[in-house]
């Protein structure tokens, strides 16, 4: 899966130093709510997405960050795709069907904080050489999946979008945020090797269907430690945790700026 990365990172320009969404709620249902259900239902599933997001969605923050679509036969969307599916529950037998790739296209501010958190990590690591070799060649950087919900779309699927305002969006939301939440600030920012595993504790959405979405990013992972009872060494980057999968490997990261979002991976 690493080759696979590695060339699309060069296909896509993915990051470089100087990703079936839902239909509206009313669209979404086989009948219609009435009402007075809907309405509580939304402000049940607002509630629950504030107390991930707090000011995101309250001060609203702003962003240059936008979508580009990935359309079909594009090369840069057939090796997402491949590494989607490689990296699913059951790769050999896919169940999931891709609806829409997205690639993110990310502010100069994020990539260069990005950049300089490798920095920073290279920098921390070069200290320690005998201990976290790899660190101190490109800050340990990895390839892991953030699985969400997306709940925009638009009906006319237009080439370049913004960011949603939807406050349900967890996609759009989390990447309008730098992965800098109040959930992520409390859990840390839980990644997965497994491509359909959630990230996030959800409500059930019995009244209305969200599309499940897995957001690929590159991390500077750094100092890896394992999840231990007796607490964490302090000099570490990222934890090691159980995954939800046996064969799949969970890794929170403790800062954002560690997180860069490349694309988008809508299915259902």
């Amino acid at each position: 899966m690493q080759a696979l990365w590695v060339s699309l990172k060069e296909n896509a320009n993915c990051g470089s130093k100087l990703i079936n969404v839902v239909a509206h709620p009313e669209k979404c249902n086989g009948r219609r709510s009435s009402s007075y259900e809907k309405e509580n239902f939304d402000k049940k599933l607002i509630r629950h997405t504030r107390k991930s997001f707090g000011d995101v969605i309250i001060k609203g923050y702003h962003t240059r960050t936008r979508y580009l679509e990935l359309k079909m036969g594009d090369p840069a969307r057939n090796i997402t795709e491949m590494i989607f599916q490689r990296a699913s529950t059951y790769p050999s037998k896919p169940s999931r069907k891709i609806q829409k790739v997205l690639r993110v296209k990310n502010s100069i501010e994020i990539l260069e904080r990005f950049e300089k958190y490798r920095e920073k990590v290279k920098e921390s690591a070069y200290k320690q050489q005998k201990t976290h070799p790899r660190s101190i060649v490109d800050g340990n950087e990895l390839l892991r999946f953030y699985g969400t919900t997306m709940s925009c779309c638009s009906e006319k699927s237009m080439r370049v979008s913004e960011l949603c305002k939807d406050p349900t969006c967890r996609v759009c939301r989390m990447i309008q945020s730098n992965f800098d939440t109040e959930y992520t600030k409390k859990n840390g920012i839980r990644l997965s090797t497994n491509s359909e595993e959630l990230s996030e504790n959800m409500i059930t959405l019995s009244m209305l269907k969200m599309e499940r979405a897995a957001i690929v990013c590159r991390i500077i992972a750094g100092t890896v430690d394992n999840k231990v009872n007796n607490g964490l060494k302090e000099e570490c980057d990222s934890i090691v945790t159980e995954a939800q999968y046996s064969e799949s490997e969970s890794l929170i990261v403790r800062n954002p700026s560690a997180v860069l979002p490349c694309f988008v991976i809508v299915f259902s």
